[in-house]
């Protein structure tokens, strides 16, 4: 009876185990994928990419594999503080767009969709919209595309101190 019951368990656990193998993922493949589908446009994964959105080049320390998937797939799910973008909207009507890199009482610092450092005195700004929607277009990847890149960005880890 017990030892039916412990094969019972290992076959639970090999069949609950199935779809984890099968989304295992290709990191070269997901590099190469990275590297077509413009996510560098926007990212910046050692010193390729922008500097636009998130650095991507140590994000496997950062982000367990199911966040990556999700940020992925779902890219509106979760924005962190430090990746949201603003619109600041100038007292001449003028906006200016850009991930938020600080605010204080003074003034709002930004890098803008070019990759410009931008301040801002907080005596020239109408007002501003913390932007958490739409920031990253949804990509049209396939399933293995994705279980690809997520093995990609997982193996991104930041070296170790000597």
């Amino acid at each position: 009876m017990i030892a039916s019951s412990v094969r019972c368990a290992a076959c639970v656990l090999a069949v609950a185990a199935v779809p984890l193998f099968a989304q295992s993922g290709d990191a070269a493949k997901g590099k190469a994928v990275v590297e077509s589908n413009g996510c560098l446009r926007c990212h910046r994964i050692g010193e390729n990419g922008s500097r636009t959105g998130p650095n991507l080049s140590e994000i496997g320390d950062k982000r367990s594999a199911e966040q990556l998937k999700t940020s992925i797939t779902d890219p509106d799910a979760e924005v962190l503080p430090e990746n949201r973008f603003v619109a600041v909207t100038l007292k001449d009507g003028s906006v200016v767009r850009g991930r938020i890199l600080n605010h204080d009482a003074m003034s709002v610092q930004l890098i803008d969709g070019k990759q410009n450092l931008r301040s801002f005195l907080t005596a020239d700004i109408r007002g501003y919209t913390i932007l958490t929607k739409g920031l990253m277009p949804k990509p049209n990847l396939t399933d293995e595309q994705v279980a690809d890149v997520v093995a990609y960005l997982s193996s991104l880890k930041g070296t170790e101190a000597p």
